[in-house]
């Protein structure tokens, strides 16, 4: 399946980091993971090798400013990045990171200009309990695409400015006439200076991706609304939280509970429904960016 490159900046090529990590996680489990985030980015941007930053990482263990210990970090870091960012002529630095403790696995992925890497433009992070590697693995994808739609949002909060059109222009008083004389020199009034019209700013368009993401929301919520009755047989108040995964056709490829009701037949009443639903297609512009996922609150309608 073909999917369209996006980026923050204009250019399609990205640099990666090494990843980071912090915690006892296997080498094999942390190559693993990196591999599979690599994948998923390389499916919008084309990627230089993490392998160019890897020499200051080496010297300096990390890449990423916002962990640098001294000022001497901080330079050597961003002299490094600036020759970097013109060889290969990008601005965008993803950052990739992991941080285990004993059952809890935080995965973490920042958006930074080589411009100024000191700016984190965007960060998006996952928690994982208890998590084995093939569980990790889809948590990466969640992270990916989240931080895909965030980087899509962002591009449309700028306003234009509009240029002012003649209905803009407050139209003149028409001067009254006066009786023809010649002008002396105290007669003659200094100039003032004219002023330009006002030029009123545009609003911004509506981003077309916010809007049919909406409108889609709304057809999956009136779809639940079968789901919720077949929930009344248990206790008033009870609800599961549900990610789920929904491809281009319609169809629900992937689920995992966020947080469950507490009763284990409730939420896997709740999802045998889920899984049953036909939604609608993905709108067009939704489609590019792979599968659609969201978070769904189900509960019995008492």
């Amino acid at each position: 399946m073909y999917l369209s490159k996006i980026s923050a900046s204009d250019s399609a090529r990205v640099i990666i980091s090494p990843i980071t990590v912090l915690g006892k996680i296997p080498i094999p489990e942390q190559q693993i993971l990196f591999n599979r985030f690599r994948e998923q980015i390389n499916h919008h941007y084309t990627l230089v090798s993490y392998r160019v930053l890897e020499m200051i990482a080496d010297q300096e263990g990390s890449i990423d400013i916002e962990n640098c210990k001294s000022s001497n970090c901080v330079s050597k870091v961003k002299n490094f990045i600036d020759r970097i960012r013109w060889q290969f002529k990008t601005d965008d630095l993803f950052l990739f990171g992991l941080i285990k403790s004993e059952k809890e696995t935080q995965l973490t992925l920042k958006l930074s200009s080589l411009t100024t890497p000191e700016v984190t433009q965007l960060i998006v992070t996952r928690n994982c309990h208890d998590c084995d590697v093939s569980t990790l693995i889809d948590e990466v994808d969640s992270l990916v695409q989240s931080m895909l739609q965030k980087i899509v949002e962002q591009k449309y909060i700028y306003p234009k400015e509009k240029v002012a059109s003649p209905r803009d222009i407050v139209p003149r008083k028409t001067e009254e006439k006066m009786e023809e004389k010649v002008a002396s020199p105290r007669d003659i009034e200094p100039k003032t200076a004219e002023k330009k019209p006002e030029q009123r700013l545009q609003p911004p368009p509506p981003d077309p991706y916010t809007v049919a993401r909406d409108g889609y929301n709304q057809q999956i919520g009136k779809l639940l609304v079968n789901v919720t009755y077949s929930l009344q047989v248990f206790r008033s108040g009870m609800f599961v939280k549900l990610q789920v995964s929904i491809d281009q056709e319609g169809n629900v490829v992937n689920h995992k509970i966020i947080k469950s009701s507490g009763s284990q037949d409730f939420d896997q009443t709740a999802i045998l429904n889920v899984k049953e639903i036909k939604f609608d297609p993905l709108p067009d512009v939704m489609k590019k960016f792979g599968n659609y996922i969201v978070i769904l609150q189900i509960q019995n309608s008492r």
